[in-house]
């Protein structure tokens, strides 16, 4: 075999540097053509056992059955409408129990189309130090799980005051009235 090297590598060095790289790219040619057959041929068995596995599984069937319970849960953990003044009443109960002054509050009410849902919002500005609201907001999520922040944004008017202003919204989802 070792022969069989040496009068090989003394064919290849006899060739000038084109011909070199020509049995290069040959080579390489051929071992790329190797991996891409390769590849074609795992592709191929992939494609047939996703074929097959399509064919076999409702995979339909199973989702519905699962977005059925998954929003029927969902509607189940909201609150009915009838509670929802005395959610916005124990986040009112919460802003005194922290020590704050509510000046005015902003109240809106929507249904949510093609649901069975109505969406409130409560809106307030609140001045305070910045951990005594950080610390009244922590309380409303722990406390009044189905109560959502979805807004809040702080302004400090003087650098030297430990006083920030502070616009909160919170939203509450609940069931409508008739259909719980």
């Amino acid at each position: 075999m070792d022969a069989k090297m040496q009068w090989l590598n003394y064919q290849v060095r006899r060739l000038d540097w084109q011909g070199q790289v020509a049995i290069l790219l040959l080579v390489a040619t051929v071992v790329i053509f190797f991996i891409i057959q390769t590849n074609t041929n795992e592709a191929e068995r992939l494609r047939l056992e996703i074929d097959d596995l399509q064919r076999n599984v409702p995979v339909e069937i199973k989702r519905e059955k699962q977005s059925n319970y998954i929003a029927k849960r969902f509607y189940e953990a909201l609150p009915s409408e009838n509670e929802a003044n005395q959610k916005i009443a124990d986040v009112l109960t919460m802003i005194e129990k922290h020590g704050l002054a509510l000046n005015r509050s902003d109240y809106s009410t929507r249904a949510i189309p093609q649901s069975s849902m109505v969406l409130y919002q409560i809106k307030f500005p609140l001045v305070a130090q910045y951990p005594t609201i950080r610390n009244f907001v922590t309380d409303v999520m722990n406390s009044q799980r189905t109560i959502a922040l979805s807004h809040i944004n702080f302004k400090r008017d003087d650098l030297n005051s430990d006083m920030v202003s502070a616009n909160l919204e919170f939203v509450l989802y609940t069931k409508a009235a008739g259909k719980e």
